[in-house]
């Protein structure tokens, strides 16, 4: 396996979050190839023993400590935010990813910055691609201010980010379903906690196909 030069986050408290979803990455592979694994969260080492059964490439980018995430400048054009997404990314364009941890970071984004991220992941999403991420119910369920990482293909660790927890935007999933552009939200989980966990897939097509929602 190759990992990213990232230092590893020793945290030394966590708790498990149950998942029913997480499994459903690895149910349709690319065949004969490595598997292509875009982390955006930090470098959990429980994530970096899972993907070790694999033959893989683990990229971690740690998003939520990036400069323009942390001191997010509004006024930032469309262009100016897929350029910074696409330096923090740091993909070749002819790299197709297999799987996206997006963990809980679209909460942290709004509408146009959501967009730009898309734009910036674009070149390298393709019909092999699936994506993992957590959301809210509704704007009323509290988000923790949490990292995240994989135990196993049922279970997720979380553990207590430090620092000051970013503005919350909750989207509901009709908004990321018009939000996420070439991906399409195919299964859905409510958490007892009113986090709701996401499977995506790659769909370009304008038509959603039918029976792929929850």
């Amino acid at each position: 396996m190759r990992r990213a030069a990232v230092p590893l986050n020793e945290s030394p408290q966590h708790d498990i979050l149950h998942s029913n979803l997480l499994a459903e990455l690895f149910r349709s592979q690319r065949p004969d190839q490595r598997l292509m694994v875009l982390d955006f969260g930090y470098a959990s080492p429980a994530t970096v023993a899972f993907f070790n059964q694999f033959k893989c490439r683990l990229d971690f980018i740690d998003i939520y400590s990036q400069e323009f995430i942390v001191d997010a400048d509004n006024e930032d054009s469309h262009e100016e935010l897929v350029k910074k997404f696409t330096q923090a990314i740091n993909l070749d364009t002819g790299c197709k990813l297999d799987i996206c941890l997006f963990w809980d970071f679209f909460n942290y984004l709004d509408g146009p910055a959501l967009k730009a991220l898309m734009a910036a992941l674009e070149p390298n999403i393709d019909e092999y691609s699936r994506g993992h991420s957590l959301g809210l119910l509704n704007a009323r369920n509290q988000l923790p201010y949490n990292s995240y990482g994989i135990h196993s293909s049922a279970r997720l660790i979380q553990s207590q980010r430090e620092g000051e927890q970013p503005l919350i935007y909750a989207h509901s999933q009709r908004e990321l379903n018009s939000l996420l552009d070439y991906w399409e939200i195919d299964k859905s989980r409510l958490m007892p906690d009113g986090r709701v966990e996401y499977i995506l897939l790659e769909n370009r097509n304008p038509q959603p196909t039918a029976g792929r929602f929850l």
